[in-house]
């Protein structure tokens, strides 16, 4: 089954790198696309995206260097801590953002489209279920929430 999960994320993931590819943004690389997924409006804090993606905070400082080379994020001080930063989302990637949602839409509609969509919204409705914590576990992660 986790493989099978994995297929089908990178089916989207693809789709999307496809796309953006094609309308003419940077060149971007999943590492890339998944620190957009779990920033959040006003900024985050490089420690918390290396904790809710799974990686080390250097992994995350290097991903944030080369999206503020390309122009979609930028460094802002964080107003609770002044000695902090925030990786903070610029205009440019804001945009790009918006394509990336689009993108994902229209991926969703062209999954109905071949494979009905009474399917697709089963598919929703059991992955919006939670499921809990993975056996082991005992503190939530921010992976595992659920919108």
């Amino acid at each position: 089954m986790a493989r099978l999960l994995l297929r089908s994320f990178r089916w989207f993931e693809d789709g999307l790198l496809y796309r953006l590819d094609e309308a003419g943004w940077p060149a971007i690389r999943i590492s890339h696309s998944s620190l957009f997924g779990h920033l959040d409006k006003e900024g985050t804090r490089e420690s918390e995206l290396a904790r809710r993606i799974g990686v080390t905070r250097q992994s995350v400082h290097q991903t944030v260097l080369e999206l503020k080379d390309m122009g979609l994020v930028e460094l802002a001080t964080d107003p609770s801590n002044r000695s902090a930063k925030l990786v903070v989302v610029t205009p440019l990637g804001r945009r790009q953002s918006r394509v990336a949602l689009k993108t994902f839409a229209d991926l969703e509609s062209e999954l109905a489209r071949r494979m009905g969509k009474a399917r697709i919204r089963e598919l929703r409705r059991i992955l919006e279920l939670d499921w809990g914590l993975p056996v082991g576990k005992r503190t939530t992660s921010a992976h595992l929430k659920r919108p």
